[in-house]
């Protein structure tokens, strides 16, 4: 596949994209279910309203990516970079963002889980998020400074989210 790809709606359902290099394309409304996205490249691509659940890509770089209103439910997206991206109105049920790089990116009005789903950020660097309205439950702790160095679970954490506009969001303890 190649860069700026049209993929408009297109039904990718558990397709073997690992690797895969789609920078700047238009995936809005593409099914990606259960897709296997490991290592790929959707840099600045728009992924509005896209279905991602339960896909797993680790390491997959959407930096800039515009995910508005995108289903993220049940994604592995451990160590992802997602710097700068638009995650305004998505829902990330059981979403693993663990070690992800959140860094300057939208989530305003995003649900992060709830108590029996929650949002898994533990190691997630998101120094200059923006939260406004965001709602759930997420896992920490969080790192919150640009050198990675101060990290914040728990009260601090909802402390640090009410901060800047998500008052309702839950830090819950890791299951288990």
């Amino acid at each position: 596949m190649s860069r700026r790809a049209d993929l408009t709606g297109a039904y990718l359902f558990g397709a073997g994209l690992n690797g895969v290099r789609l920078e700047g394309a238009d995936l809005g409304g593409a099914n990606l279910g259960n897709a296997e996205l490991a290592d790929a490249d959707l840099s600045f691509a728009d992924l509005t309203k896209a279905e991602l659940v339960g896909c797993v890509a680790p390491n997959i770089r959407l930096r800039g990516a515009r995910l508005f209103a995108a289903v993220l439910d049940d994604a592995v997206l451990t160590g992802a970079d997602l710097s700068h991206a638009i995650l305004n109105s998505a829902k990330l049920y059981r979403t693993d963002l663990c070690g992800a790089n959140l860094t300057f990116a939208s989530l305003r009005w995003a649900r992060l889980g709830n108590d029996s789903m929650p949002t898994a950020l533990t190691g997630a660097a998101m120094v200059g998020c923006e939260f406004e309205g965001a709602k759930g439950a997420v896992v920490g702790p969080v790192l919150v400074d640009e050198d990675r160095s101060r990290s914040l679970d728990g009260a601090d954490l909802e402390a640090w989210f009410a901060e800047r506009g998500a008052e309702h969001v839950r830090v819950l303890r890791p299951a288990g």
